[in-house]
């Protein structure tokens, strides 16, 4: 039971303040988004290569940069990412949501402004770290904000923004790139990293005239607030109906409460949650082996290498193409299942990663084969974002049991920050010239990766389309097989008027749960 689009439609347009002050909440997103498109793009870029690289005439470019170089300005990203993990899990429950965004603008400072002056690799290094930290704040605190200020309904339609903003902001990260690619010396690559000061100044800014969420001030007591905060962040002047929207979110928070109570997080591991849990971890890892941060942090060098004419052009073009792909993943997600979504786009995404392989291993650097490798990743990505990212995303926010979903979704980011740290520390060797060479010959690692991920979704991953959080968990309870979730009768029915307007809702926020597709870490997060 899904929620008609014209509903959606009309609330969107009587709740557009709140949709446009999350559009702005979600430059979290974009930053990231630019962050990781900028940053891959500065590996080709000579002026950089100058000064952190190495001249080789046998590079298109006349330069390249050591893979110790190369993996750390990548995989320190994912350090800093944990860190900032590991502080949000510790703090979350005392820090305000503002708080967490302003920390993250302040770290953001501090990175870019260290890497603008500090020209050496320590400050380049720091600078990533601290980068990393910056953007694991960012993300999920605006992501917090947003969903803990939208109406129910909206949830997941407002969230999905933060899918288009990543995207939005890779873009722009080439594009910054592709137009002072030329620009002689150091402004080549400082250009693009200074014009980073411009979200969180922006954020900064903005974050004084916004109240905090309406949920934080209810765990903090503060009501009379949190009334305050819903008539500002959605222009509602009908004193009833906000205290009517507070005691609900007030009673949502306290049978939280009451569901969490005793839990211990080796309770993951027991019973019918530990398959619960072994799916989230396995959904996790799956948007790793899918390929996606791979082609993020390394499509532009990897092209380059490939003798790819215009590389920043081709990434870009590949990046419009890919919103297109975001876009359509709602529709999609509303028309076919989970699962076969899934496997399909994964089946997909591994044919064309061994077609890139092949036609380089055949083809070589030849013209033709140019061509086939910029229309192939094309593919590939506008693909994951209409299956693989949405749905992996999806699956994180339902298959996790209500009164373990926090811990699951904790530890499983943890998890997802450290494969995507071995992910960007050891591609280096495989596509460098002074290392492996691969090149696009890597593509046999992800194509099989992804061939796999679409036997254990075959396998293993159930259908969770059209069920609502109580129903999945007595599918679980009940060992029900992955192949069987979708046909089988389930002795709770949702069949008055409150539960079913509740399971759309549930039904609404997961189906436009397209919030990660872009996550270059989720292409996480």
């Amino acid at each position: 039971m899904t929620t008609p689009a014209s509903t959606v439609r009309s609330r969107l347009l009587a709740e557009k303040r709140i949709v446009f002050l999350c559009f702005l909440i979600a430059l979290g997103q974009f930053q990231y988004g630019y962050d990781g498109a900028a940053i891959a793009g500065f590996q080709s870029m000579p002026g950089f290569l100058a000064l952190y690289g190495y001249v080789d005439p046998s590079n298109p470019i006349g330069y390249n940069i050591s893979t110790d170089v190369q993996r750390l300005i990548q995989s320190l990203m994912n350090v800093g990412g944990f860190i900032a993990a590991v502080a949000i899990y510790l703090g979350h429950t005392r820090v305000s949501r503002r708080l967490g965004l302003w920390t993250g603008c302040a770290v953001a400072f501090l990175s870019i402004s260290l890497q603008l002056g500090v020209h050496n690799l320590g400050g380049l290094y720091a600078g990533r770290l601290l980068l990393g930290i910056s953007n694991g704040f960012l993300v999920p605190y605006s992501v917090t904000y947003m969903g803990e200020s939208a109406p129910s309904l909206l949830r997941g339609p407002i969230i999905g923004m933060s899918t288009f903003q990543t995207s939005l902001g890779a873009l722009f990260g080439l594009l910054v790139d592709n137009y002072c690619e030329s620009y002689s010396g150091n402004k080549s690559w400082q250009i693009p990293l200074a014009v980073m000061y411009i979200v969180p100044g922006f954020l900064t800014v903005l974050l004084l005239f916004l109240p905090d969420t309406p949920r934080f001030y209810v765990t903090r007591g503060r009501d009379d607030e949190a009334v305050r905060a819903i008539r500002r962040l959605r222009g509602i002047a009908d004193e009833a109906y906000l205290r009517a929207e507070v005691a609900d979110i007030r009673s949502a928070y306290q049978m939280e409460r009451e569901l969490h109570a005793g839990v211990h997080l080796r309770d993951m591991f027991r019973g019918a949650d530990l398959r619960r849990t072994l799916l989230s971890y396995g959904a996790n890892i799956a948007g790793t082996a899918t390929g996606v941060t791979f082609m993020a942090g390394f499509s532009v060098y990897l092209f380059v290498q490939a003798r790819v004419g215009s590389p920043f052009a081709w990434v870009m073009i590949s990046l419009a193409i890919a919103l297109t792909g975001n876009m359509a993943a709602f529709p999609a997600m509303r028309c076919f299942g989970r699962r076969e979504l899934l496997i399909v786009t994964s089946l997909l995404s591994s044919a064309s990663m061994f077609a890139m392989a092949i036609v380089y291993t055949v083809a070589g650097t030849s013209p033709a084969a140019s061509k086939a490798l910029v229309g192939l990743s094309i593919v590939y990505t506008w693909v994951y974002g209409v299956g693989q990212g949405p749905v992996l995303w999806a699956l994180l926010t339902e298959i996790p049991s209500q009164r373990l979903r926090s811990q699951t979704v904790g530890t499983g980011s943890g998890l997802n920050f450290i494969v995507g740290w071995m992910v960007s520390f050891f591609t280096p060797y495989f596509i460098n010239p002074d290392q492996l060479g691969w090149g696009p010959k890597y593509g046999y690692i992800w194509g099989g990766s992804n061939f796999i991920l679409a036997v254990w979704a075959f396998f293993f991953v159930p259908e969770t389309k059209g069920r609502s959080l109580e129903q999945l968990d007595e599918l679980f309870e009940k060992g029900v097989s992955a192949r069987r979730f979708s046909s089988f009768v389930l002795e709770r029915q949702l069949v008055d008027n409150v539960a079913g307007e509740t399971d759309q809702k549930r039904n609404l926020d997961s189906e436009a749960a397209v919030v990660q597709v872009e996550d270059p870490e989720k292409m996480s997060r």
